[in-house]
């Protein structure tokens, strides 16, 4: 598939994620900038509570139900909200002087136009180079479940996050975080649209349109709408390897993906909610709030990591609420109540925390570096280990930071030397314990903890770009006014035009467009370099078919098409999950025994695993077969896309006629389909 082909499919997948969350805000009575970043978390929300209330409640799950629930979501929270839209009116459409367009272009909506493109702009490029082609399979662990998962709601309807776990195989249905693939199961739902191509339709969308939106409007509301802080919050937002692109492929964690581009608004919203915006805007915090809510429910339900994050810095937030509140000599009871609660919140999301963590097994990533290099690895996040670092990114952000612990917003420094020193504890920390009760939320998984550091970073970056621009643009106007001296003179004393040549150069929006695009250019030269080339080059190693791949070949790929050649529509096919036979449900709905590695059915299901080959011996190979209806084999030969993953496959090693087994259709050397006659089948 060519990308112009696919345009048309990735921008259908873009509408079903945006308009039924614009529907919300409009009914939230949000505008702006908010409206923008808010319009697809909100689809996800909607989305992922319907799933699984409807599930609770044994209404079916699909579009007709889904789309009635947000307009009778929306009519309730426009009727809720009535109150705040009188105290906070709104013009009417028929109200809109549409004459009066030209007038709201002014030089801060032009720059967060200009922003948004070159953030999202430069991320859609990036991502394009790592897929290489718009119907690329990730070829990673986590593929088999996601991709499947996505099938399995899409074919039985069963969305609901406290049961998508065992994806209908295990006996007892298991909690599993479904935000990202209730989302990706009604885009399939809606457009028939294969899952990967979903996948990577929606990969561009939470990277490049909700990453960018949310850092846009968490810096405004860190630092104003400045022209020169939007336009270089969406240069950096495209900046950092290590987010949104490290998580675009690694693992690959569509669902922590998601989650984290969520992030920015939902700190923006309660930046805003608890007083601590740049600006004070007369605008009814009730909106916020039950925004702020709905987010957090759709980023619990992509992944709860990212929500337990966001309490953390929270936490801080309202520690410098507190201190703002003691800085202003508030009433001491007030204080005192602010003290009491701010413990009793450290103490209640310790226990969460703690109650939250991966099992100490499944928390194997171990320590790679030094504490000196992890934390260079902190300040210029590409990937753990890495050999490039991106100086240009480590220079902006330690000046930001620098100039934002002298402003009110000093708590976002704050939260990124936490993220920081969160990285260098679980890179390089020999203190097993000490690191499992910081980072065991994400498995002591370096990756995951080096991807969150850009959520605050960015706005710093930006602030150190925007003071970087200022410094050079004030030396440059002393300059104007310095080659021009008469003409300096001569306005001084009233004889010429009332501007000197610099202040006319400052007011001219011409020379602010030209300077502004210098800048970005520069700007992008300087922070995009060998780590961002290095970091796309890992990740077009985790995509496509064009080489010996380690989930899905070509040739395994080409025989998994003709499945349906063979296999009717009620029978089974088994394979090793782990060499991507398990692809076979998620490519042409081809029902697998094992859709992910570990969701073993039963004690039959165990049985075909371990003991297939000994068909011919073994009494209860046949009824286990029968049990579950697999009449045909899918070896991929031995090679597994996790070297660390175990699945016993020595079951099925040897197979032929002689046990019951006759090759009837194979492509290239190791893909092979079996068909089951041993059985008298």
């Amino acid at each position: 598939m060519s990308w112009l082909e696919a345009i048309p499919l990735y921008f259908l997948v873009m509408l079903v994620l945006v308009l039924p969350g614009l529907l919300l805000t409009f009914a939230l009575n949000l505008r702006g900038l908010l409206r923008a970043a808010m319009a697809v978390p909100l689809t996800v929300a909607g989305f992922a509570a319907s799933a699984v209330i409807f599930g609770l409640v044994g209404i079916p799950w699909n579009p007709l139900t889904v789309a009635i629930a947000f307009v009778v979501v929306g009519a309730g929270l426009w009727a809720v909200l009535i109150p705040v839209r009188r105290r906070h009116p709104r013009p009417r459409l028929g109200q809109i002087r549409w004459g009066a367009l030209r007038e709201q272009m002014t030089s801060q909506s032009i720059a967060l136009w200009c922003a948004f493109i070159v953030g999202a702009g430069l991320i859609a490029h990036r991502l394009k180079l790592i897929l290489e082609t718009p119907d690329a399979i990730s070829q990673t662990y986590d593929a088999n479940f996601h991709y499947n998962a996505v099938q399995y709601i899409h074919d039985t309807g069963n969305a609901s996050s406290l049961t998508l776990g065992g994806l209908g195989v295990t006996p007892e249905a298991t909690f599993y975080p479904a935000a990202w693939h209730n989302a990706a199961a009604m885009v399939a739902t809606v457009t028939e649209i294969s899952p990967w191509i979903i996948a990577n339709a929606m990969t561009f969308v939470f990277c490049a349109l909700v990453w960018t939106l949310g850092c846009l409007y968490l810096a405004t509301r860190l630092f104003g709408y400045r022209p020169v802080i939007t336009v270089s919050t969406g240069l950096v937002a495209a900046c950092f390897p290590a987010f949104p692109f490290l998580l675009s492929f690694y693992g690959n964690l569509f669902p922590n993906t998601m989650s984290i581009a969520f992030l920015p608004v939902l700190l923006g919203m309660l930046c805003e909610a608890l007083g601590l915006a740049h600006e004070s805007r007369n605008e009814a915090r009730t909106p916020l709030w039950l925004g702020t809510l709905l987010v957090i429910g759709a980023t619990g339900l992509a992944h709860p990591s990212s929500v337990l994050l966001a309490l953390l810095i929270v936490l801080i937030m309202l520690l410098t609420v507190w201190w703002r509140a003691v800085a202003g000599h508030r009433p001491w009871w007030l204080i005192g109540l602010g003290a009491v609660g701010l413990v009793l919140g450290a103490f209640v999301l310790q226990q969460i925390w703690f109650s939250a963590r991966a099992s100490q097994d499944a928390s194997t990533w171990q320590t790679h570096i030094t504490s000196s290099g992890a934390l260079g690895e902190a300040l210029g996040p590409v990937f753990p280990g890495s050999s490039h670092l991106p100086w240009g990114i480590v220079i902006v952000t330690l000046l930001g930071a620098s100039v934002v612990l002298r402003t009110r917003a000093r708590w976002i420094v704050g939260a990124w030397a936490m993220l920081v020193w969160m990285y260098v504890l679980v890179a390089s920390s020999l203190d097993t314990t000490f690191r499992y009760d910081w980072t065991g939320v994400w498995y002591n998984d370096s990756n995951r903890l080096l991807a969150l550091i850009p959520l605050a970073a960015v706005p710093l970056a930006a602030a150190g770009c925007a003071a970087i621009v200022t410094w050079v643009a004030r030396k440059l106007l002393t300059l104007i006014d310095r080659i021009t001296p008469a003409r300096t003179a001569a306005a001084t004393a009233g004889e010429g035009p009332s501007a000197t040549p610099a202040q006319r150069v400052r007011h001219s929006r011409v020379a602010g467009a030209a300077g502004g695009l210098i800048a970005v250019i520069v700007g992008f030269l300087a922070l995009q370099g060998e780590a961002m080339t290095e970091v796309v080059n890992y990740g077009r190693s985790e995509y496509g078919m064009n080489r010996s791949m380690p989930l899905l070949s070509k040739d395994e790929a080409s025989l998994i098409e003709r499945l349906p050649e063979h296999v009717a529509e009620d029978e089974v096919v088994f394979g090793n999950p782990l060499t991507g036979t398990s692809l076979a449900y998620a490519i042409t709905d081809t029902e697998v025994l094992i859709p992910h590695n570990g969701l073993i059915a039963d004690g039959e299901a165990s049985t075909i695993v371990h003991h297939l080959e000994d068909l011919p011996t073994n009494p209860e190979v046949c009824p286990a077969l029968e049990k579950h209806n697999v009449r045909f084999v899918l070896g991929f030969g031995t090679r597994q896309v996790n070297p660390y993953a175990y699945f016993n496959a020595a079951g099925s090693d040897e197979l032929g006629p002689e046990n019951g087994f006759i090759l009837i259709d194979q492509e290239g050397p190791d893909a092979k389909l079996y068909e089951i006659v041993g059985c008298g089948q």
